[in-house]
């Protein structure tokens, strides 16, 4: 992480924003066949290891439920829910272990934290039963997550526009409402990964989020950040960061989105259509990229575009709460144009299936150039207007959740892409991937052996 933060500071040419997909990039993918018994994100190889699964509820953990249970009967099956209603959601959570194992940052569990929603005054007087059926659906089924701006009737727009300052810059120019297509992947590929290993710290986030505060606590272990306290500290004020009490070894910060991630979170309550963001998602990636843009972020005109490789480092660190290494595979110059790589591809698949044997997921941001692309083949493509073929066009972030192998050793790379309008699984060939591998986040334990190395070789 320290690597990451200095390149911050130094403007490093590998400063790319990971932004939304465009024509031409899923050339080589296919859709993964998925299990109707496994619904979250892992798939075969990549089993959870959930120690000690607890399934028994204790009397007050019978009470919660019970009243969940009474309290969402009525709501009505979501078109993300694979036609599971509430009841049968909540069952699923509590016979895998992921429902009442209290592994939240403050020791509660994803049930204590669905009946905070269910009991507690929600902000902006959010429905908490829809909080709680998006929740679920995602905690179930993580591979609904999408990136997917919703549309802002009209006459909402005038009623955002009477809200905002003079000097607000949507106010000026009301069409950067209009996010037809979202820069938001580094934060929803994080938030894939934060539902699918982390459910009750999850629900947890979301239950402050949408609470009156605002907001949520998080006790970080300065370790996530850097072996050395005192880097960890700097990595803080870089990223400008709400610190509420500090201790030799621990943080707590105060984490919130920009205040315009409520109204979007209000539109998507009232204006939902299939293959939107969810109020849940809202929320979330709002302050996932509020997090990662040191508090610059406006949910409005999504802006700034894209999380740059560091921010997105910080912010899977902060929410993982251990030292995630990112490592860069490419060398890019001045003009973005790729032109090597500072590591073998068998290497590069190493450090992958590495990390998934272990259970964990691996988010990655990968480049199209004007050839990978299949622009070059084009006839109307010009080199001399779009520069050369291995000029970098476009970025993306998805999540790696499992591999497999064919009888020949062919790596295939099993992924959620909260772009490409697909709920499912998709693959994507080694072979295809990795030569557009940019950058992916490790446990540090698990390629610091590489590290230095890489280092080295980075132009």
């Amino acid at each position: 992480m320290i690597n990451s933060i200095g390149i911050l500071e130094n403007n490093y040419n590998k400063n790319l924003y990971f932004q939304p997909q465009q024509s031409g990039i899923n050339n080589q993918v296919s859709n993964a066949v998925t299990s109707p018994v496994q619904n979250s994100a892992v798939g075969a190889n990549n089993v959870l290891a959930y120690s000690n699964i607890n399934t028994k509820l204790s009397s007050l953990d019978t009470q919660k439920y019970v009243y969940l249970l009474n309290y969402l009967k009525d709501v009505p099956v979501s078109s993300n829910s694979e036609n599971l209603n509430c009841a049968a959601q909540l069952d699923y959570l509590l016979k895998t272990g992921r429902l009442i194992s209290k592994t939240a940052n403050d020791g509660s569990s994803t049930l204590d934290n669905l009946y905070d929603i269910a009991t507690k005054k929600r902000a902006c007087d959010f429905d908490a039963k829809k909080i709680i059926s998006a929740t679920l659906d995602i905690l179930c089924n993580p591979r609904v997550l999408t990136q997917t701006f919703g549309d802002i009737p009209e006459n909402e727009k005038k009623a955002i526009l009477a809200s905002l300052p003079d000097d607000n810059p949507v106010k000026k120019d009301p069409s950067l409402m209009d996010v037809e297509a979202s820069a938001t992947c580094a934060a929803a590929s994080n938030e894939v990964d934060f539902a699918d290993r982390s459910p009750a710290e999850f629900t947890r986030w979301v239950s402050g989020l949408s609470s009156e505060a605002k907001s949520v606590d998080v006790d970080l272990k300065l370790k996530s950040l850097s072996k050395n306290p005192l880097e960890a500290i700097t990595i803080l004020q870089i990223m400008d960061a709400k610190k509420e009490a500090f201790s030799f070894d621990k943080v707590r910060l105060k984490i919130a989105p920009d205040n315009n991630a409520y109204i979007r979170a209000k539109i998507q309550e009232k204006y939902y259509d299939k293959g939107e963001r969810s109020i849940v998602d809202v929320l979330i990636q709002s302050t996932l990229m509020q997090m990662g843009t040191q508090n610059n972020y406006d949910s409005l005109s999504d802006t700034p575009a894209g999380l740059i490789e560091v921010e997105k480092t910080y912010v899977e660190s902060v929410l993982k709460n251990k030292e995630i290494t990112s490592l860069i595979y490419q060398n890019v110059d001045d003009d973005q144009n790729l032109i090597s790589y500072n590591c073998s591809f068998d290497k590069m698949q190493k450090h992958i299936t590495d990390t998934i044997d272990k259970g964990d997921n691996v988010i990655i941001g990968y480049v199209l150039t004007n050839q990978t692309s299949g622009r070059t083949a084009s006839l109307d493509y010009n080199p001399t207007l779009e520069g050369p073929a291995n000029r970098i066009i476009n970025g993306h972030e998805i999540t790696i959740v499992d591999y497999k192998k064919d009888a020949d050793g062919k790596v295939t790379f099993i992924c959620v892409d909260t772009d490409d309008d697909n709920p499912n699984f998709v693959e994507y060939s080694a072979d295809w991937l990795l030569p557009k591998l940019h950058h992916a986040g490790y446990p540090a334990e698990i390629v610091e052996k590489d590290e230095k190395e890489i280092m080295k070789n980075i132009a």
